[in-house]
């Protein structure tokens, strides 16, 4: 199954175990069950939205977008991290104010329609295991998923214990534990996904090794006004300068192609610009040359 058709049955699923959710939350009274259905809306919401950015994002370059539509799936996914901490912010304030103000809460009902969540949601993250670490946008619908499940667990658990006990302001402690893996899961992607909106070096990327690595191919004197970026999921760029010797145009395509061996083999990166320069040429300075490209190299 495509990873599109994936997004789109798990978004059917989704919005129908929310539904069933809200129905439960209200007859049983449980605050747990309301917040993780409201937590269920959002996901919904992300999950269509991740499925409409892959299909965006694999329209044709153009003229005016030249990159294509890659960067789509960022924003969503930053929109998605901005959803999940909006819902984590309401779940707290709802704790908080059934911690002082208990209801009456209907055990049963609470435990049968959690129990139906969670095995929904296991579906769910079965489903999507594989795809988390080919594509930003899935890994924030995983994440959606996976924090509806820990949920799940967290209304499970409460159910048994206001059944046997009674204490129905466990449902509110439930509910502010929910709002914590809320919260988590949206810092993370909201910084992750501002990273490549920034065009933030990818973490995984070491800079100074890559220089190094680069820099010991045959015939380069120096690497240097290196900039390495992320345009989209598994969609790496760098531009750089290589400084040689005097050399043929053809030494100087041998150069790049070992370069980009290099860079795609252990870097990821397969979208790169790379231009020669020899040092003879250093004589005359470009008005538009690397004085101008955003410093000595070091990002």
């Amino acid at each position: 199954m495509k990873r599109d058709q994936k997004l789109l049955l798990i978004f059917v699923f989704t919005l129908t175990l929310m539904v069933v959710e809200f129905a439960g939350g209200i007859v049983s009274r449980s605050l747990a069950l309301i917040s993780d259905a409201g937590h269920m809306l959002t996901d919904s919401l992300a999950i269509l939205l991740s499925y409409l950015a892959l299909r965006w994002s694999q329209k044709p370059p153009s003229d005016r977008r030249t990159f294509g539509y890659h960067r789509i799936e960022i924003i969503i996914a930053l929109v998605n991290g901005l959803f999940l901490l909006a819902i984590s912010g309401y779940i707290f304030f709802e704790a908080v104010h059934r911690f002082f103000h208990p209801q009456e809460i209907r055990a049963g009902i609470l435990l049968a329609v959690a129990l139906i969540g969670f095995t929904g949601n296991l579906f769910g993250l079965l489903i999507l295991r594989s795809e988390t670490h080919a594509n930003l946008n899935i890994r924030g619908a995983f994440l959606h998923i996976l924090a509806d499940t820990l949920s799940s667990v967290g209304v499970v658990i409460g159910g048994v214990i206001i059944a046997l006990t009674g204490w129905n302001i466990v449902d509110s402690l439930i509910g502010i534990m929910i709002g914590g893996i809320v919260l988590r899961g949206a810092v993370d992607l909201i910084m992750e996904s501002g990273e490549v909106l920034m065009e933030a070096t990818p973490r995984d990327v070491d800079m100074e090794q890559l220089r190094r690595d680069v820099g010991e191919i045959p015939g380069v004197r120096d690497f240097h006004d290196v900039h390495v970026w992320t345009v989209g999921s598994g969609r790496r760029a760098l531009s750089g300068h290589l400084l040689t010797d005097n050399i043929s145009t053809h030494e100087s395509q041998r150069i790049i192609c070992a370069a980009r061996e290099i860079l795609a083999g252990r870097y990821g990166i397969t979208h790169t610009t790379l231009e020669v320069e020899c040092e003879s040429c250093l004589d005359t300075v470009c008005e538009y040359g690397p004085q101008d490209a955003g410093g000595d190299g070091k990002n």
